[in-house]
């Protein structure tokens, strides 16, 4: 097994010494927002972009595909890994370097004139976003630590991030019809850079964690795991779920999952500390966040798909058909802020996860005669309500006195999100496709199409409303532990 990289920092300047006070850190919190917007957006964006850059490169359908699922992949299973890095190397540092990362990756993308540059690009472009987003909430935390300034801070979070990825939808989609696929990259490259400068000259400096291991020999089980995995699920779509081939790769991601839990358990310095998952109600939202991802990013390709596909409808007005998720980001966002010291967390993840699996069972609805207001609407905006509730709160109890792992905390967060929507998309796409290929023959293609929108339907909304259940058995486990 590798051996782990010793690194040996020293720790800057006391935690009462490096916090941003006043409206400096709230211009800390604008940039940190910002950034984190851009990465998670990328996701979102390309979507819109795909029809047209598949046919200026010629990319294939295994090709297009790859272009979405690289970058969640990348992102999804670097995070832990920045995680560590953020902690080892100050949370600012780590930060302003994965903006510069990102604008890079971005260039080199916008200006691919193959298939190939832009895979490359987009696998780097999660590389660097990693690093971003595995450091966004741990700062947020370390400069709004407890109050009213805290919570009003992660209701920023959910409204800047619900309302600004809707928002990123019409921005694609302008910038497909108006200009270029192209510019949905390159957009990227002035706007990382002017965050990294403003964080350079806002955010606080942090202390870092003395003599930390990275240890790269677990970030690479745990890495070639979920690439495994994802893998496995996307060529279901291809193969089928009978082939001896996908068991394989799937057998083989798990192996190397359980080899990954092993290092963990026999290692001083684990590249997860166990203490963060000793914490039942900070468990309880690693899963909530890893179940939405699942559902919301699965859900909304799926209703991109259908949208463009089925509807017919251009970039643009894709976008602005999503601009209703964001709205009930925005008004979620506001309630929670008032709600966050009346309702327990674990019962507003809860919820938000079965709101969530109601709008994925809305895809039952869908058919060749579904229309914007009765098909897509409410899922639009059950979608934002329960995504925010569980991005928001459970962002805010995972992160909370994380100490010195605010890092890793931060980067679990995000990690959980990013995974479950790789391994979301590329389970339900599977099934879509099962349900294609056994109606083959005996139904037409817009009849095929609408049975795997309902299939996935059903897979969908069940497995969020099962992490509901879950999510809500283990926070009331850590009321009583607490009580006893």
């Amino acid at each position: 097994m590798t051996r782990p990289i010793q690194v040996s920092s020293r720790a800057t300047e006391p935690s009462s010494a490096h916090r941003t006070t006043g409206q400096r850190r709230w211009w800390a919190l604008g940039f940190v927002l910002t950034g984190n917007l851009a990465v998670f957006a990328a996701v979102t964006m390309m979507n819109v972009a795909l029809p047209e850059a598949q046919r200026v490169l010629g990319l294939s359908d295994s090709s297009l595909a790859a272009v979405v699922t690289l970058y969640s992949l990348f992102f999804g299973a670097s995070m832990l890994l920045g995680g560590r890095l953020a902690d080892v190397l100050g949370l600012r540092r780590s930060l302003i370097s994965g903006m510069v990362g990102f604008a890079a990756a971005s260039l080199l993308g916008g200006l691919a004139m193959t298939a190939e540059v832009l895979l490359v690009a987009r696998a780097l472009q999660g590389v660097a976003g990693a690093l971003v987003a595995a450091t966004a909430l741990a700062i947020i935390s370390v400069m709004f630590p407890e109050g009213t300034d805290r919570s009003r801070a992660f209701a920023a979070f959910g409204m800047v991030m619900g309302m600004g990825t809707a928002a990123s939808f019409a921005l694609a989609g302008a910038l497909v019809d108006g200009m270029s696929w192209r510019w949905v990259m390159l957009v990227n490259t002035p706007l990382a850079l002017v965050v990294a400068l403003g964080l350079a000259r806002t955010a606080p400096i942090t202390p870092t964690a003395a003599h930390r291991q990275l240890g790269l020999g677990s970030a690479a089980l745990v890495t070639t795991a979920l690439g495994l995995l994802v893998f496995g699920f996307d060529r279901t779509r291809v193969l089928g779920w009978a082939e001896p081939q996908v068991w394989a790769i799937l057998v083989g991601a798990a192996a190397l999952f359980s080899m990954f839990v092993v290092t963990l358990r026999r290692s001083a310095n684990p590249l997860v500390p166990q203490q963060l998952l000793a914490d039942r109600q900070r468990l309880a939202a690693f899963v909530a966040v890893f179940a939405v991802g699942i559902g919301m990013f699965a859900g909304m390709y799926i209703l991109t798909s259908f949208l463009q596909g089925v509807l017919g409808y251009s970039a643009l007005v894709t976008g602005v058909a999503f601009l209703p998720f964001g709205l009930g980001a925005v008004v979620t966002s506001q309630l929670l802020s008032a709600a966050a010291d009346r309702v327990r967390s674990g019962v507003m993840l809860g919820v938000g996860l079965l709101v969530v699996a109601a709008a994925i069972a809305t895809f039952m609805r869908l058919g060749p005669d579904a229309t914007y207001l009765t098909g897509i609407l409410p899922a639009m905006l059950l979608l934002g309500v329960g995504g925010t509730i569980v991005m928001v709160v459970g962002s805010n109890t995972a992160t909370a006195n994380a100490g010195t792992d605010s890092g890793i905390a931060s980067a679990l967060v995000n990690s959980g999100q990013q995974i479950g929507a790789a391994l979301g998309t590329a389970l339900l796409t599977a099934v879509m496709a099962a349900s294609a290929n056994r109606h083959v023959g005996r139904l037409g293609p817009e009849e095929t199409a609408m049975s795997g929108y309902g299939d996935a339907s059903v897979v969908g909304a069940a497995v969020v409303a099962v992490s509901a259940v879950a999510v809500l058995v283990l926070s009331r486990s850590a009321d009583r532990a607490r009580l006893a």
